[in-house]
């Protein structure tokens, strides 16, 4: 996907994606971190619970490609997000007001068909503006989306005092005020936005072509494979985490905190990951990644403790920037730039479809047979397994006849 560069009339531009990005997480905040909380008050057990996420991992695998390609072939790109926010909010926003196992898990089907697709097209769109950004002083993709983790750690710590004081319900249409402003700002954004170069036959790529090319391409293969397995084993934890620091004594609004702080610590790896990333390489800072979420799971599986959770809760923020940067840079590293919401979408699906399903589904057998405690070591058992894919990945090659550089602009004011 190809942006038309920013002019100097189109520098709000970067204020209305740092405001979009605000509030888009800040509607996620307001309610994910405590959807398995909710879940558990209103009686449903680990399986249950995990059967919800896998439903909703299923959704991503069948709409998710074709969202991406919808995407990267529409005139009008402003009215897909907009759609998707109006569904998002349709069908998260109704499961407060519904304790029923079977309507629950439709409509966390649908919100998750599309808010997965939703999250990760906006993120390559920012992607995009900054990289054909031409101004001195151009905005980076990290310095746009770290709004976001300040967002989302604003509304989680607002949240949390919400959840306790007035429950779930509250939380809920903190999530609808966010959304619909969120629509607001995309209606505001210049169309030059959304507009493409030209068009070129690759633009017409069908879903098979882009998926022969991602698993044609030996690197971009087992890197996507590698954080396939190690991220969903975040998902499962995430799920069951909160339920378990409450089961250690902690109280919704210390919950909302960790989730707070994790997020807030987002911002300044989002600053500097462009660069860091660009410096290091992107296969050593993957394998980072590998190393430092091994040493968070196993602390915790061997010392398990409301304090020791907390904080490796909190320190999720540098492994889950890194991985965020690293998976759509290698997309837009590699691929050629008109499929590159398409490729995501398509990564999207193994790393949030398929991983997400097998990762949840082995989380609510394990927390129902074995406890929380255990999740922890499944996790450690599968960043070895990443780990090894990462070091037989091969060599990083874009794909003849496409140049792409690292962002490394210089972050704006």
């Amino acid at each position: 996907m190809n942006i038309m560069p920013l002019s100097k009339p189109d520098r709000s531009v970067k204020t209305l994606f740092r405001l979009y990005f605000f509030l888009i997480f800040s509607a996620l905040g307001a309610l994910i971190t405590y959807m398995s909380l909710h879940y558990d008050h209103i009686g449903f057990n680990g399986i249950q619970i995990s059967t919800i996420m896998i439903v909703g991992s299923a959704a991503v695998i069948l709409i998710a490609p074709r969202y991406g390609l919808v995407f990267d072939r529409a005139a009008n790109k402003r009215s897909v997000l907009i759609a998707s926010l109006l569904m998002m909010a349709i069908s998260l926003g109704s499961i407060a007001w519904i304790k029923a196992f079977v309507p629950v898990l439709l409509l966390w089907m649908i919100q998750r068909a599309v808010s997965g697709p939703f999250f990760s097209t906006s993120e390559n769109l920012s992607y995009s503006v900054a990289a054909n950004s031409t101004e001195p002083g151009a905005p980076t993709f990290g310095s746009l989306r770290l709004w976001g983790s300040i967002g989302y750690s604003t509304s989680t710590l607002i949240s949390g005092w919400i959840y306790q004081t007035y429950g779930f319900t509250y939380n809920t249409m903190l999530f609808l005020v966010m959304i619909a402003f969120s629509v607001v700002i995309l209606l505001l954004m210049p169309g030059s936005v959304f507009e493409r170069i030209g068009e070129t036959k690759q633009e017409n790529l069908s879903l098979s072509a882009v998926l022969k090319l991602i698993v044609s391409h030996r690197f971009l293969w087992f890197m996507a494979l590698a954080l396939s397995i190690s991220d969903p084993t975040q998902d499962g934890l995430r799920a069951f985490e909160p339920i378990y620091m409450q089961n250690l004594g902690l109280e919704a609004g210390l919950i909302g905190l960790a989730s707070s702080l994790s997020a807030f610590g987002e911002v300044p790896f989002m600053i500097y990951a462009d660069k860091v990333i660009h410096k290091v390489g992107i296969k050593q800072i993957i394998m980072i990644i590998f190393l430092f979420d091994l040493v968070r799971r196993l602390v915790v599986w061997f010392f398990p403790s409301a304090g020791t959770v907390f904080v490796t809760s909190v320190l999720t923020s540098a492994s889950f920037t890194f991985r965020l940067v690293s998976s759509i840079t290698l997309v837009n590293l590699i691929l050629p730039k008109q499929v590159t919401s398409t490729a995501n979408a398509l990564i999207g699906v193994t790393m949030f479809g398929v991983g997400y399903m097998i990762s949840n589904a082995l989380s609510g057998f394990i927390y129902d047979r074995y406890g929380n405690r255990e999740l922890y070591l499944l996790g450690a058992i599968l960043c070895v397994i990443s780990l090894i894919l990462a070091l037989n990945a091969g060599k990083l090659e874009p794909i003849v006849g496409q140049t792409y550089t690292t962002q490394s602009n210089e972050e704006a004011g």
